[in-house]
């Protein structure tokens, strides 16, 4: 049986769901709801080729799965936070696993507001911070 592209991202979301709230869900129940979702029906041979997809699917999502743990990991040491700040981000869209040049700008706009906190704020010195970006904060 050949899944359309709505099919298998509902596939996809469905299992990265399950994987991220660290639930399980067996292949037949996802055919089942998948046929009463999308209204299709199998025959024996189809419905055998459709397990078969729906696990390359699942393993494909239980690699990537994997990945976004290890950079998560990653990414909590260097910022200096827990994973589960991290999660948050992620999940309201602030950090984006295809684009990880977004933690060295996250990582920038921490330090920096820690440097702030830290040695400008004190001395009441809001007027010396340079406007461009290029001059490190932390030569003030």
């Amino acid at each position: 049986m050949k899944l359309t592209g709505k099919m298998e991202k509902w596939i996809e979301t469905r299992l990265w769901n399950r994987k991220v709230d660290n639930e399980s869900i067996t292949i037949k129940q996802i055919v089942s709801e998948l046929t009463h979702l999308f209204g299709i029906s199998l025959t024996p041979g189809t419905q055998k080729q459709l397990e078969v997809r729906i696990e390359q699917i699942r393993s494909r999502i239980y690699k990537r799965h994997k990945r976004w743990l290890h950079r998560r990991a990653g990414w909590a040491k260097n910022l200096g936070v827990p994973e589960k700040m991290i999660q948050r981000w992620y999940r309201a869209g602030w950090i984006d696993p295809q684009k990880p040049e977004t933690i060295n700008v996250l990582a920038g706009m921490i330090f920096e507001r820690d440097y702030y906190l830290r040695f400008i704020e004190s001395k009441d010195s809001d007027d010396i911070i340079p406007e461009n970006p290029d001059i490190s904060i932390s030569s003030v």
